[in-house]
């Protein structure tokens, strides 16, 4: 059973719609704009969908419907591009504009104005404070859950100095310590599962919020002494001796969705079956990138995330849940953590947050496709 968090002061309203692992101003690209004046983009080797579905004869005379989606060069983004690449989206009469947003802030509003049609990110208070205050936008499928068989994606990695001190041997010892987390998402909350095995809140350490970039150095330079992130880095930093301590999710938190596929207006309102066939996409997308590390989901992921093959090669994949379910007891665990925090005022319910419809038409539309 999970524990429950001491309450923090304060509300925080954080937006907190980022791309898993990664802190609000990561790993952007020099190209990249934002709002609405965001860059939209096919592929990452300038292959347009419309090429894809001239290619593809069942699509030759469907007239494509486009889907606006906020995109950032990270592996969980992966089925996106995958989709792209591989046609799987033309197929069902879908041109995916890839719009890359780097202001988080902006993306959620974007999303429920209807200037983006698709967004997605860890799990975090700020999409449930939205639904709350009437935005329509809603949690639709997993973009990343937790495979207590799976390798280690999410992770607290320790200094590597404090490792060999002996620092990191029970969570009693994290009390006073620097640790870099993103608030007010997936990512504390973990964090704040790791403290409760040793008795320990947030309140107990100091916490700072800088980009993942920026984390190596921090670590190397005794700035910080853990982070909580993601792949690539924890590959990256494990380089210099900087390692995965105490428990990881898989023994905390099994089996839930860490982030989330989030639908706007313009699909839950004016278009559901655009939404329905956007979906079914995602699933087939899905359930390539599941295949792992084939030669031609390399070529697709390399080519958009820029990250060295080698490295794509060794680090670990984060499991996206190829059925799309979405782990809903986690999720209102996540919110009970926010309202503890002060980063929600009450926890939002399943029938508010959660519309698996898509899902099921989406797998049923693809059950009859053969």
């Amino acid at each position: 059973m999970k524990s429950r968090i001491t309450a923090g002061l304060g509300i925080v309203l954080v937006v907190g719609l980022i791309a898993v692992g990664c802190s609000s101003d990561d790993s952007a690209d020099s190209t990249t704009t934002t709002g609405a004046q965001a860059t939209t983009t096919t592929a990452a080797q300038e292959t347009t969908t419309t090429t894809v579905a001239e290619e593809t004869t069942t699509t030759e005379a469907m007239e494509l419907s486009t889907v606006k989606v906020v995109t950032l060069p990270f592996i969980t983004f992966a089925p996106f591009y995958i989709g792209v690449e591989e046609g799987y989206f033309a197929e069902q009469g879908i041109e995916v504009e890839l719009v890359k947003m780097t202001v988080q802030e902006e993306i959620l509003p974007a999303l429920s104005s209807g200037q983006v049609d698709v967004s997605s990110g860890l799990v975090s208070a700020g999409m449930f404070n939205a639904i709350a205050r009437g935005a329509e936008i809603r949690l639709t499928a997993d973009k990343g859950f937790i495979d207590p068989d799976s390798c280690v994606n999410y992770s607290l990695i320790g200094r590597s100095d404090l490792i060999e001190e002996g620092g990191f041997e029970t969570a009693d010892q994290l009390a006073g310590t620097t640790i870099n987390v993103v608030p007010a998402t997936w990512l504390e909350y973990y964090l704040a599962e790791i403290l409760a095995t040793g008795s320990l809140t947030l309140d107990d350490i100091e916490k700072t919020n800088i980009s993942a970039p920026a984390v190596p150095e921090g670590l190397n330079s005794g700035s910080l002494d853990a982070a909580v992130n993601a792949e690539p880095w924890v590959t990256i930093m494990a380089n210099s001796g900087h390692v995965p301590v105490l428990q990881l999710p898989q023994e905390l938190l099994p089996n839930e969705s860490a982030a989330v596929i989030l639908f706007g207006p313009t699909l839950l309102n004016e278009d559901s079956d655009r939404g329905v066939r956007f979906m079914a996409a995602y699933l087939k997308s899905a359930a390539q990138y599941a295949e792992g590390k084939t030669e031609r989901n390399l070529d697709i992921i390399e080519a958009f995330t820029g990250l060295d093959r080698g490295l794509l090669e060794t680090m670990c994949w984060s499991a996206i849940n190829p059925e799309g379910d979405i782990a809903v007891d986690g999720v209102v665990a996540f919110q009970e953590f926010a309202v503890d925090r002060g980063y929600m005022d009450e926890t939002v319910s399943a029938e508010q947050f959660y519309d698996d419809s898509y899902l099921s038409q989406a797998k049923e539309r693809l059950e009859e496709a053969g």
